[in-house]
């Protein structure tokens, strides 16, 4: 996983993807960090892979986010998109209500990575 992470990660900074993260999803508050609040609905790392493949959401599956199993269903949903697109995906569900940065990190640049290697 190490390995995988530092060869996706290259040269970008947090501060790059972050930047990124907020271009591609337009938060109602732009996003600071990632151990910011906003991820832990899962609702922005949707928002993300859909900025590479917008048919992918099925955005009736998507819930308000509001209470855990709310939380958990677009956690899954949003590894399962990333998945389907061809990410390398380490973390497990409870990484994002959890705000487990690291994961965050890896998750958002192995969409980076994805996003820039299919234009």
């Amino acid at each position: 996983m190490r390995i995988h992470y530092l060869k996706i990660i290259g040269t970008k900074t947090e501060a790059d993807l972050i930047a990124w993260v907020n271009e591609s999803t337009e938060p109602e508050t732009p996003i600071k960090s990632f151990d910011d609040p906003q991820f832990a609905d899962g609702k922005i790392l949707i928002k993300l892979a859909g900025s590479i493949e917008p048919r992918m959401i099925n955005h009736d599956l998507i819930t308000p986010g509001s209470t855990d199993e709310e939380k958990e269903l677009n956690a899954k949903y949003a590894i399962s998109i990333a998945r389907k697109l061809g990410a390398v995906i380490f973390m497990v569900w409870d990484d994002i209500p959890r705000l487990n940065k690291k994961m965050l990190l890896i998750f958002c640049c192995s969409l980076y990575d994805l996003k820039h290697n299919l234009a």
